[in-house]
């Protein structure tokens, strides 16, 4: 048996403790960190019963609190940041080709007939909220003069 060991972590050698089998990493405090982090992980990919409890309660806690809140909070609590998001969105307002009064959050995405082949952002826009996570990403092409549109999903 080794008498000492590397950290996974820190990488550093010491003394194996002997009440401890298989041990990996040091007593350091960010090492446990890490040492519990990588059991997370590895036990995430495993063990579906332990998965399921880990999306049930990110589900329950999103649930109870929506990100539309946490910016709203988050804006109230920090003014500093308000004012410098305010001073860079006028900066960006006047960079030209940009029309007055255009719109920040645009809820029509899509145009009904895109005027370049390229690639688009499809999103659900819930009505009030500008967050939106889920993004699908695709690639669309104008097949005729009619403005058919055939959408291929490249993400």
């Amino acid at each position: 048996m080794k008498y000492t060991f590397t950290c996974l972590h820190c990488g550093g050698t010491f003394r194996r403790n002997p009440r401890v089998k298989n041990q990996q990493y040091c007593k350091d405090a960010e090492c446990r960190r890490a040492s519990r982090r990588a059991w997370k992980h590895r036990n995430y990919a495993t063990n579906t019963a332990y998965r399921e409890k880990c999306l049930h309660h990110q589900r329950t806690w999103r649930r109870r609190r929506p990100a539309h809140e946490y910016q709203r909070k988050y804006r109230e609590s920090h003014p500093e940041y308000v004012e410098r998001n305010r001073l860079l969105q006028c900066a960006r307002n006047k960079k030209p080709g940009k029309e007055t009064g255009t719109k920040i959050v645009n809820r029509n995405t899509l145009p009904l007939q895109p005027g370049n082949v390229g690639t688009y952002a499809l999103m659900r826009v819930k009505d009030g909220k500008i967050v939106n996570r889920n993004t699908l990403m695709v690639s669309l092409q104008v097949l005729s003069g009619e403005g058919l549109i055939f959408a291929q999903n490249s993400v």
